[in-house]
């Protein structure tokens, strides 16, 4: 307060010494260009730190003490104005401002309308509207002749407030849509565009509020109390959108009053609580901790006790009360955690049923598919057999030949089938006991982890979904794909590996395709067949872009294998799927002329690298 008062003196004497005809010399530029630098310093320091403004403005009125400049004097007038404005002082701006006003026809139009515009700030605060709405149609025409659009525009904005808020909906709403035709700024574009929101949010607050208390007499001279609580609950609520807390309070009372005496106590808890929290709002923290106490007992959902329980928490912090504030915070908190558990096990349920349902159409689908497939197979083998018979030698060597290359044709098409099935069919016992690790993990302490568990398992499951019906995917998707695939193997194998992704910074992830699903039997074969059952197992991933070739390194540190063991040799081939992924890169070949290299370099003991070249697509 003390700190107040000084400020406002000072500045009530600088007013009055700029007023003063006393000027004794006139400014030379080198001398109005500090005072200027140091006002733009006190600019840059308004919203973070006002006591540093503050600064900057007094050493700029120190130093332009009795020069002759009205008009740079009227200007650190406005920065002392904008310092109370910040500062919610507004009684201070009007006498401050008054030598600006008293020398108005030596300012120029845009510092007087600003002039005029920060009275009329401080008359809208202090709410004199009609001493307002003066002042903003005087800076307005001040504004008009400089074309200062945001000015204009900003003016505007304050015009339609006022009228807003005095009930002309009608005035309001004409000069915010005047506001917005000015504004260039997309920031106080949207700040209009809620403003003219919040007027006619108003006056509908206005027109359910009139309707509210109508029912409430018809209510009362037909003694229809069930009818007179609904009304009282509308009025207190439509009270307390219209900020009036006195009137929200006292229809909220009448409520609870008559709820209790009649007996319809189905939402008398509701009731409670928003007395209770209207009391908040006044600041009285007492009463409003014994609503929510009441309250607290009669709450028939978490969603209620969670909102009593915030509620008596900052009562309680208000108060002093430390003890019980955190008390009813670990409380809260725990409510919470129960609720997000609970949505947690919904989600897995809702996944996990959306997952089967996925799987069993691509199923039926790919029957269907394998149905027609083979009818057409066999009506064109009776077509093929019966134009042998009619037709001579060469015509059956032309026909056998056409024939084979048709087979050719089929079987590509049934191997790129199977392998879209083998897409949507990616481990069974892997999926199920990833999916049972995350469940198991649902009632540990740690739920940020098992939230991430859940993330990958999701993510993976639409990948591998999306990915089922296109031939190339972005290696960007590939990547997430490995990376979620390789998360959830670490769960299941007990984090006793891991894995690193490493990208070339020079390859484009987004525009750059590959075959799906390609990479990833050689990373379960690492997992499966390296690094099981080794100590500090690792997988690691590269993407690398060579000149016009893409180069993916599958590298474990795993046992190894010699390559003439045939055991080894075996375990390749079941656990890759070998006889599919050539038949894949032979398909890719003739159908895009995309040529996949593949080479395996292990030794036994040492770990495996599997290096698969690609051309850039």
């Amino acid at each position: 307060m003390l700190d107040r008062i000084l400020f406002l003196m000072l500045s009530l004497s600088s007013g009055i010494m700029f007023a003063q005809d006393v000027e004794q010399d006139i400014l030379d530029s080198d001398k109005r260009d500090h005072i200027e630098s140091l006002l733009k310093h006190a600019d840059e320091f308004y919203k973070t730190n006002l006591d540093s403004a503050l600064f900057y403005i007094n050493k700029a009125k120190n130093n332009i003490g009795t020069y002759s400049d009205t008009e740079l004097k009227a200007k650190i007038l406005l920065y002392q104005s904008k310092y109370l404005l910040y500062k919610r002082e507004y009684d201070g701006i009007i006498p401050l401002l008054q030598p600006n006003i008293q020398n108005r026809k030596l300012l120029n139009d845009e510092t007087l309308g600003r002039t005029y515009k920060d009275i009329g700030h401080a008359y809208k605060q202090e709410w004199i509207p009609d001493s307002a709405l003066v002042n903003y149609i005087k800076a307005l025409k001040c504004f008009e002749k400089t074309q200062n659009k945001r000015d204009i525009s900003l003016t505007y904005l304050a015009l339609a407030l006022v009228y807003g808020k005095i009930g002309n909906t009608e005035l309001a709403e004409s000069f915010a849509n005047k506001s917005m035709n000015y504004s260039t700024n997309s920031k106080i574009l949207e700040m209009h565009e809620k403003q003219i929101k919040d007027l006619k949010r108003h006056s509908e607050y206005d027109k359910s509020l009139d309707f509210s208390l109508d029912i409430a007499k018809i209510a009362k001279e037909r003694n229809d109390l069930r009818l007179l609580v609904v009304a009282y609950s509308d009025i207190r609520n439509d009270y307390f959108r219209l900020q009036n807390y006195e009137k929200a309070l006292e229809y909220g009372e009448k409520e609870l009053a008559l709820r209790k005496q009649t007996k319809f106590n189905s939402l008398i808890a509701n009731n409670l609580y928003f007395v209770g929290n209207v009391h908040l709002y006044k600041g009285n923290y007492k009463k409003a901790s014994d609503y929510f106490d009441e309250a607290l007992l009669k709450a028939p959902s978490d969603s209620l006790k969670l909102s009593i329980y915030k509620g008596l928490k900052t009562a309680y912090v208000n108060t002093g009360n430390t003890s019980k504030a955190l008390n009813f915070m670990e409380q809260y908190d725990a409510l919470k955690d129960s609720i997000n558990i609970s949505r947690t096990k919904t989600s897995i349920a809702e996944i996990t049923s959306k997952f089967n349902d996925e799987q069993q159409k691509q199923e039926i689908k790919t029957l269907s598919l394998e149905n027609e497939a083979r009818a057409e197979e066999i009506a064109n083998q009776r077509l093929t057999l019966f134009g042998g018979l009619a037709v001579s030698g060469l015509l059956l060597v032309l026909g056998l030949l056409m024939y084979r290359n048709y087979r050719a044709k089929q079987q590509l098409s049934y191997s790129q089938l199977n392998f879209k099935l083998l897409q949507t069919q990616l481990n069974p016992h892997f999926m199920f006991n990833a999916l049972n690790e995350i469940n198991l993990n649902l009632n540990s302490e740690n739920k940020e982890e098992t939230s991430n568990h859940l993330i990958a398992y999701s993510k993976l499951m639409r990948l591998i979904l999306e990915g089922s019906d296109q031939d190339f995917i972005a290696v960007e998707d590939d990547i997430t794909l490995i990376s979620k695939f390789l998360h959830l193997q670490k769960l299941v194998h007990d984090n006793s590996f891991e894995f690193e992704t490493i990208v070339d910074k020079d390859l484009d992830i987004e525009m750059t395709q590959i075959p799906p699903m390609l990479i990833q039997p050689f990373v379960e074969n690492a997992i499966l067949h390296g690094v099981n059952g080794v100590v500090d197992g690792k997988v690691e991933i590269h993407y690398t872009k060579n000149g016009d070739d893409l180069h993916i390194l599958i590298k474990d540190n795993g046992k190894g294998f010699n390559r003439m063991d045939s055991k080894s040799g075996e375990q390749l081939h079941q656990s890759m799927g070998t006889n599919i992924i050539e038949q894949r890169i032979k398909n890719y070949k003739k159908l895009y002329n995309y040529i996949i290299k593949i080479e395996t370099v292990s030794n036994e003991g040492e770990g495996t690298e599997v290096r698969i070249a690609l051309p850039i697509k």
